[in-house]
C-alpha cells in the first residue's frame, strides 16, 4: 500500500494540504471528518454532542480499516485520530504518516472564534496543552513539515520528503557540474551562492534573471523572493523568441544595466529559454557564467544536461550556436505541477526515447509505471525527470561534442525536427519527436533491423503517453527537402537514427523516398 495520511492538530490544515496533494501525485483525496459526518448525516459536533468522544473515535478507526485496504489514497485524518496506537500502526502498514506541525498562533489565526465546528476548540490556552498532550503520539509518522508557511510551500516540502531527490554531478568536457533535482530550488540556489561568496571571497557584482512571461508569471516570484537584489529580463515564450534579433535585444538590455563579464545569468524556464539564454552568456562580453533552471520535463529530459547553446535561423531549429557549460543545473520539480498533461506528454515521450536508446531501468521505469505517470504523479514523473538527466549526462561524458555515441539521442529527432519546421512550431517540439520516432520505428521495422514485437511495444507506448498522435504532418517529399538543412547530416547525406532493439542503432543515410512514404503512411 502506498497511502499518505495527512495529520496534524485542528486547523494545521490536513484538509487542504490533502487535497492539493492528491492533485499533485494523482491520487484520491478522503477527509475522515467529511465521511463520518456525511454517514451519520450531522456535523462532527453534533456527533460529539448525541453520541460521545469515544463512540466517534470507534467509527474513526473502523473508517480506517476499511481506507487501509485501498491503494493510492491521500487522507486528512481527524485532529484526533494518532491518539490511538491501532491508528498509527493502520496508518503505518499502508502508506506514509505526515504530520503537518503547526504552532498554536498558526492554528488559533486560521480557526478565530470558536463557531461550534470543532468540538476541541475552546480557547489559544486549552488548545496549546491539548497539543502539548497529543505530541508523542504525533510525532510518531514518518515525516514532519512545518505547517505555518503557504499552501502551497508546504506541499513543496512535503514532496521534497517523501521523494528526497538527490544530486548528482554531470561530468562534461573535463568539468564536474553539479545537477540538483529539488521541490525547492530556489532556496538551494540561494545558498549555493551565499556558499561560494563565502569560501571564494568574491560575489558576482551582478546576477540577471532571463525567462519568458509564462514562467515569470508562475515561477519568478519565488526566486526574486530568494535573491531579491537579482534584476530580471523577460522575453515572449515560444521558439519565435530564439532567434539572433531576439539575443542582440538582450544584450542590449545587459549593456544598460552594466552587466559586466564578472556577472552570472539565471535561465528560469524550458528549453527554448534555457537555450537560448545559455547563448546570450556564452556570448555576451566573449563569456559570462550562467545557472540553468529547468521548469518543464522536456527541458529536464532533453535540453539542460548536454552543453548546447543555440538559436534558430529561419525558422530551422539550432542553427547557429556552441557549446558552452553552466555552472551549476537546477531540475525544478515544484515547477511540474503547473505543467498541462499536454507538456508532461512531451516530456514523457522523450523520456521514453532517452531510455530506448541508452538506459534499459528508465525504459522499464517509464512502462513500469505508466498509468501513474498519466495521472501526473509529481512523485513518479520527478523520478523520470532525474533518470532521463542522469542517462544523458552518462551519454554526453562519453561523447560531448556529438560525434559519435551521443547521436543516439536524435532517435526520433530527423523527422520529428522536420516536421516542427513545416508546422512552423504550431506542434510542439515534444509531439513532434513523437511522431517522429514512430517514423524511425517504422522504417527500422522494413528494414528487419526491430522485431514486430518490439516495434509494436514501442509504437503502442508513444502513442499511449501522446495521448492522439498530431495529424498535421509533412509528406515524404515535404520531409526529405526540410531534411537536408538538418545540421545532423554528415557528407550531405541525411542521417536517420534506427533503432535496432537492446539499446542498439544504425545510423542510416541511405533513406529512400518510398519507405519514407510508407513509414509516413502507416502512421
Amino acid at each position: 500500500m502506498n497511502n499518505i495520511y495527512i495529520t496534524g492538530f485542528m486547523g494545521s490544515g490536513k484538509s487542504t494540504i490533502a487535497r492539493i496533494l492528491a492533485k499533485a501525485t494523482g491520487r484520491t483525496c478522503i477527509d475522515m471528518d467529511n465521511e463520518i459526518q456525511r454517514k451519520l448525516n450531522m456535523p462532527i459536533a453534533k456527533a460529539f454532542e448525541i453520541y460521545g468522544e469515544q463512540d466517534f473515535r470507534v467509527r474513526e478507526t473502523e473508517l480506517l480499516k476499511h481506507l487501509a485496504t485501498q491503494d493510492n489514497l491521500v487522507v486528512a485524518t481527524g485532529g484526533g485520530t494518532p491518539i490511538s496506537e491501532t491508528n498509527r500502526t493502520l496508518m503505518k502498514q499502508s502508506g506514509t504518516i505526515i504530520l503537518l506541525d503547526a504552532s498554536p498562533e498558526a492554528i488559533a489565526g486560521r480557526i478565530g472564534n470558536k463557531d461550534g465546528s470543532r468540538p476541541n476548540w475552546i480557547s489559544i490556552d486549552h488548545a496549546t496543552q491539548l497539543l502539548l498532550k497529543r505530541a508523542q503520539a504525533y510525532k510518531d509518522c514518518n515525516i514532519i513539515v512545518k505547517a505555518d508557511d503557504p499552501p502551497q510551500d508546504i506541499i513543496n516540502n512535503i514532496l521534497q520528503k517523501l521523494c528526497d531527490p538527490q544530486p548528482f554531478w554531470a561530468e562534461i568536457d573535463n568539468q564536474t557540474i553539479p545537477v540538483i533535482p529539488s521541490f525547492t530550488p530556489q532556496i538551494t540556489l540561494a545558498k549555493s551562492l551565499d556558499s561560494r561568496t563565502k569560501t571564494q571571497g568574491k560575489a558576482y557584482s551582478a546576477i540577471v534573471f532571463v525567462t519568458d512571461d509564462n514562467v515569470a508569471e508562475l515561477h519568478l516570484k519565488r526566486y526574486r523572493e530568494a535573491l531579491p537584489y537579482a534584476a530580471s529580463i523577460v522575453i515572449k515564450p515560444g521558439e519565435d523568441s530564439k532567434t539572433l534579433r531576439q539575443a542582440e535585444t538582450v544584450f542590449e538590455q545587459l549593456l544598460a544595466l552594466g552587466i559586466g563579464r564578472d556577472a552570472l545569468i539565471i535561465a528560469i524556464g524550458g528549453g527554448m529559454v534555457t537555450d537560448f539564454a545559455a547563448f546570450v552568456a556564452a556570448t555576451y562580453k566573449r563569456g559570462i557564467d550562467f545557472i540553468l533552471v529547468s521548469t518543464t520535463l522536456l527541458g529536464c529530459v532533453d535540453a539542460v544536461v548536454g552543453g548546447k547553446t543555440a538559436v534558430n535561423l529561419n525558422h530551422y531549429k539550432n542553427q547557429v550556436g556552441l557549446f558552452a557549460l553552466p555552472r551549476e543545473i537546477y531540475l525544478d520539480l515544484a515547477a511540474l505541477q503547473t505543467l498541462p498533461a499536454e507538456q508532461i506528454s512531451e516530456g514523457l515521450v522523450e523520456a521514453y526515447k532517452t531510455g530506448l536508446a541508452c538506459d534499459e531501468t528508465l525504459e522499464n521505469s517509464i512502462l513500469e509505471n505508466l498509468d501513474r505517470l498519466m495521472k501526473n504523479d509529481v512523485g513518479k514523473i520527478a523520478d523520470i525527470a532525474i533518470k532521463s538527466a542522469q542517462a544523458k549526462a552518462k551519454v554526453v561524458k562519453q561523447d560531448f561534442r556529438e560525434t559519435g555515441l551521443r547521436k543516439i539521442l536524435n532517435l526520433g529527432h530527423t523527422y520529428g525536427h522536420a516536421m516542427e519546421t513545416w508546422c512552423q512550431e504550431k506542434t510542439s517540439h515534444g509531439r513532434c519527436v513523437g511522431v517522429g520516432l514512430i517514423v524511425a520505428v517504422n522504417i527500422a521495422q522494413q528494414r528487419k533491423l526491430i522485431t514486430p514485437q518490439k516495434a509494436t511495444e514501442i509504437i503502442e507506448t508513444t502513442r499511449k503517453i501522446l495521448g492522439n498522435v498530431p495529424t498535421d504532418f509533412p509528406s515524404a517529399e515535404q520531409a526529405l527537402q526540410l531534411m537536408k538543412a538538418d545540421k545532423k547530416n554528415t557528407d550531405g547525406k541525411i542521417s536517420f537514427i534506427l533503432p535496432k532493439g537492446n539499446r542498439e542503432f544504425t545510423i542510416a543515410q541511405d533513406i529512400q523516398l518510398e519507405e519514407l512514404k510508407n513509414a509516413i503512411n502507416i502512421l
